[in-house]
């Protein structure tokens, strides 16, 4: 067996740097440190544009309805289920923050990975809130 070369390894150095930089954890802040939600607030965001993000609306119903991403009728039930060990309130934070980390089987990687940087840590909670309560 021939030993792997150099550039090989390199590469493969590259790619874990590359990967470990990207981690979903990577977020200025926690789960822990989001004040209470306010679900009547979060229905309001759900529908809405926040600093020029698409809204949560345009691309989830909360009817079962089909679109480019999962419904969300019966979420709050299933969001605790979806990660063995993971709240149901953290599943729906990294949802939200880092959506490329949980994919519902199905559904492709195509949600807008930047509400990080739009939403504010209120805004999350009463998302987080909201989507708790389908």
């Amino acid at each position: 067996m021939k030993p792997p070369s150099i550039k090989r390894i390199a590469l493969t150095t590259v790619v874990i740097a590359a990967l470990w930089g990207c981690a979903p954890e990577d977020l200025p802040y926690s789960l822990g440190d989001l004040p209470a939600g306010d679900a009547g607030r979060g229905a309001a965001l759900f529908t809405q544009s926040i600093n020029g993000s698409p809204a949560c609306s345009a691309c989830h119903s909360t009817d079962g309805s089909s679109s480019s991403g999962p419904p969300l009728d019966g979420y709050g039930q299933a969001a605790g289920t979806r990660v063995k060990g993971q709240s149901a309130a953290l599943y729906s934070f990294y949802s939200i923050l880092r959506p490329a980390k949980h994919l519902v089987r199905g559904y492709s990687n195509v949600m807008y990975s930047q509400y990080a940087d739009k939403l504010s840590q209120q805004d999350v909670a009463d998302l987080i809130a909201y989507m708790l309560g389908l």
